[in-house]
């Protein structure tokens, strides 16, 4: 299955959507758009604000590329390991990474997956930029909102398939993180996960463990963690 090369550290805030951007969506809070580069193969999303408060955000998109459908998933999902350790994005520890960082674990209340943030402006729009999309014949995508839950630390265990299939169409060699690895994360409230296009299965270290010592530092660390920027 095709999967996206999304490029997380080229994130841009904009006061304006183009006007050659095509509607893919539009709900009361957020609208949706794109434009499609067929030479390169390059989705440009952009994400609308239109209401008068700060929002997170996360895109779920899908396509039918060749005849071949690809299921919706959560952006950033696909090669998240990649990123990581590309140092292309960071986890967020807090809410005020997510002007540089996106990676978060995603809790739709049945499981969790790593995904892309993205903090959204009020009345503001950002671009995305993503890799992949050979042969379009529909485009389409979501945008959900997302709510911080808490803060954890998590081990994640994840098929190094994503890491092969990363290499051979992009040819870049790359250090993969331990399997399990350990990171320290926000986790989101996301409506659903959907298609999960790299498995993994995230375990927060307070499950692994009953060292409640260790809980309650955390649990008293996580109002500083929290904090917006100023």
């Amino acid at each position: 299955m095709e999967r996206f090369r999304v490029f997380l550290n080229s994130v841009k805030f904009l006061n304006s959507v183009p006007e050659s951007a095509k509607k893919s969506l539009i709900s009361d809070n957020f609208i949706l758009y794109y434009t499609y580069d067929e030479k390169n193969a390059m989705v440009d999303w952009f994400i609308e604000n239109r209401t008068n408060e700060d929002k997170y955000v996360s895109l779920y998109r899908g396509a039918i590329l060749n005849g071949v459908s690809i299921p919706f998933y959560i952006l950033g999902s696909e090669f998240a390991e990649v990123y990581f350790v590309r140092n292309e994005s960071r986890f967020i520890t807090s809410l005020a990474d997510l002007r540089s960082q996106a990676l978060a674990v995603l809790d739709d209340g049945t499981r969790l997956q790593i995904g892309a943030v993205f903090y959204l402006p009020a009345r503001g729009v950002i671009q995305v930029t993503e890799f992949g999309y050979k042969g379009v014949e529909q485009l389409g995508g979501e945008v959900f909102e997302v709510k911080v839950m808490d803060a954890d630390l998590f081990a994640v265990f994840y098929d190094y398939g994503e890491v092969i299939d990363y290499k051979t169409r992009y040819g870049h060699e790359i250090s993969p993180p331990y399997d399990p690895y350990a990171i320290s994360s926000l986790r989101f409230l996301i409506p659903t996960i959907g298609y999960m296009p790299t498995f993994r299965h995230i375990v927060p270290f307070n499950v692994l463990g009953d060292n409640k010592d260790n809980v309650d530092v955390k649990k008293d660390n996580l109002s500083s963690l929290l904090k917006p920027s100023t």
